[in-house]
């Protein structure tokens, strides 16, 4: 792969609790741009993998480069400040503060001394213009996923890390959410690393990485990714996929 095509690269990584491999010597690349998927059975690493790809969990070993940094040789306010200026991260929980509106909530996303002038123009693209003087308590859990959504886009980040971003929604605001993101890598051209049990979402991914037992099962690229307009969310399976097509 061209390296000037890679926004993500894993050399060797893995990560310890409690004498616990829970990362197993992980080697991988992403590329800018791209909408990647990782699935994998309930406990399988991949979120401790997310973790630490985005800088939030520091590995036992290895190396972790984000876009041509290796974020392992930074120390903790190095990291911290990086990842202000170029990660974006969204969690199945969404995070709100609840003394907060939802305007002020995706404020905090920005960067001290920030133009907000933009903060409309996203409110738009997220289509939460009329809610944003609400707090979280009035919202629906669609309506905060998106929330957060916006905090974590305030900043116009590189790379954008959902870790099962939908997972507490119903289907028509998962759907939603995931259309959302498909739109939002388009406007901003920014990568997207979306952790899912939903293989209805990692049909509309660009590449799809199966993570079980703490290590990459396989890696697969999708050369016709399915509309996320025809996602059928009622389908849902929590196991590997490798045979995967």
């Amino acid at each position: 792969m061209d390296v000037t095509n890679q926004i993500i690269k894993l050399n060797h990584v893995k990560k310890i609790f409690n004498n616990q491999k829970v990362i197993k010597d992980i080697s991988i690349t992403i590329k800018k741009n791209q909408f990647t998927v990782v699935v994998g059975p309930s406990g399988s690493g991949k979120s401790t993998m997310l973790n630490v790809m985005s800088g939030l969990l520091t590995p036992s070993s290895g190396e972790v480069i984000l876009d041509g940094k290796d974020i392992t040789k930074m120390s903790k306010d190095q990291i911290r400040l990086f990842r202000r200026e170029h990660v974006g991260q969204i969690f199945q929980s969404y995070h709100l503060l609840s003394y907060l509106t939802a305007r002020e909530n995706i404020e905090i996303g920005a960067f001290k001394n920030q133009d907000l002038k933009n903060l409309d123009q996203l409110a738009d693209l997220l289509k939460i213009n009329h809610i944003l003087d609400k707090f979280p308590a009035e919202l629906s859990g669609g309506e905060q996923q998106r929330i957060a959504i916006g905090r974590a886009l305030i900043k116009k980040p590189k790379i954008l890390f959902c870790d099962e971003a939908t997972g507490a929604l119903d289907e028509e605001n998962s759907k939603n959410v995931v259309k959302l993101i498909h739109h939002v890598k388009k406007k901003f051209n920014i990568t997207i690393v979306f952790i899912t049990h939903n293989l209805e979402i990692a049909k509309t991914a660009d590449e799809v990485i199966t993570v079980n037992n703490g290590e990459i099962y396989s890696v697969l690229e999708n050369k016709n990714p399915l509309d996320p307009d025809k996602m059928n969310l009622k389908y849902r399976e929590d196991k590997i996929i490798g045979q995967y097509e």
